[in-house]
């Protein structure tokens, strides 16, 4: 891990959705200098591991990671994955230990917030920010259950590609092309399927031409048809 030195709160263009959203400049400035420190991390690097002290939260700038956590048998099980403008972490609010572990996808940049220093500004509006990530990561958790219990494996990936493309359009990127930084092995672990059963997926929505894949670029090249699909 490495840090680097970051443009300000106030110029960020994750301004929108982070914790320092709605302040005016001035606390926003209270909070760029007191409670945040950039790391650059390599690819498949620890942030932090599960049942250990965490008084962070940090938001992804650049690349992505994966939460998950290992059983008595030493089998490693996903529980979500972070894209650019996400924040991981929120978890330990609750009890200052994190829940799970989380690792690097890919060579990232994560800001981190440091909660005490946070608190102690008594600003009242990162609070309630806090709270509305809190209760939009719930609902995500929701979605991604019913998902899992309640459709095919076909419609499993298909909502998961979808996940994504909202995403990164809700964040000012192209929803029908961007990367997909998870391995199939992660995606078939997360949404409790076989890899086999992913890659025929994959190829399927290829030979339709629904998708396409290059490397880690997927394009979406029909986008109503796959809504329709997990209608």
């Amino acid at each position: 891990m490495t840090m680097r030195t970051p443009i300000q709160c106030s110029q960020c263009s994750m301004q929108s959705i982070c914790v320092p959203a709605g302040l005016v400049p001035s606390d926003v400035e209270i909070l760029d200098k007191s409670s945040r420190e950039p790391h650059l991390y390599n690819k498949r690097s620890v942030v932090f591991s599960e049942d250990r002290p965490l008084t962070s939260v940090f938001a992804i700038k650049s690349g992505s990671v994966k939460c998950y956590t290992i059983d008595s048998n030493g089998k490693q099980q996903i529980t979500s994955f972070h894209l650019v403008g996400d924040i991981v972490g929120l978890e330990a609010l609750a009890n200052g230990k994190a829940a799970t572990y989380c690792e690097t996808l890919e060579t990232s940049m994560l800001c981190e917030i440091k909660l005490n220093k946070l608190f102690a500004q008594e600003l009242p509006k990162v609070e309630n920010n806090l709270l509305q990530l809190m209760s939009r990561r719930l609902a995500n958790c929701s979605k991604h259950y019913l998902n899992i219990v309640n459709t095919s494996a076909e419609q499993k990936v298909i909502a998961f590609l979808l996940s994504i493309s909202t995403h990164m359009h809700q964040h000012g990127l192209s929803r029908n092309e961007y990367r997909l930084p998870m391995t199939r092995t992660d995606i078939a672990n997360y949404l409790g399927l076989a890899v086999e059963t992913v890659s025929r997926i994959f190829t399927s929505l290829k030979e339709e031409s629904l998708i396409d894949t290059k490397q880690s670029i997927l394009t979406i090249n029909n986008l109503n048809a796959l809504e329709r699909r997990v209608a």
